[in-house]
């Protein structure tokens, strides 16, 4: 181990103390120029964007072709539906006629 000497360990000391910066301590109030806001208002309808066309085209890919597949599925099931009512109805006419 190396031995340091006081005056390389106090600056060491100095360099690594917290000091706030000059601008954070006066008193006057933060504001934005007309520039930082519109280039605030083009970032967030930019980014604002992006969101919306990820999520448009994850909804188109993911979402339409199950509610799409739902939609025939219950289609089918109406029409299997229909087909046994006609054969029962059918079915028991047929029984309910006089044999010849």
């Amino acid at each position: 181990l190396r031995h340091e000497t006081p005056s390389r360990a106090i600056a060491f000391a100095r360099f690594m103390e917290i000091t706030p910066a000059a601008e954070a301590a006066s008193d006057k109030p933060f504001s934005f120029s007309a520039a930082d806001t519109a280039r605030v208002a083009k970032k967030l309808s930019w980014h604002t964007g992006k969101a919306a066309w990820t999520f448009g085209t994850s909804f188109l890919l993911l979402v339409v072709p199950l509610i799409i597949q739902l939609h025939r599925e219950e289609q089918m099931m109406a029409l299997e539906q229909e087909q046994l009512s006609v054969l029962n109805s059918g079915g028991a006419a047929a029984s309910s006629e006089p044999a010849k």
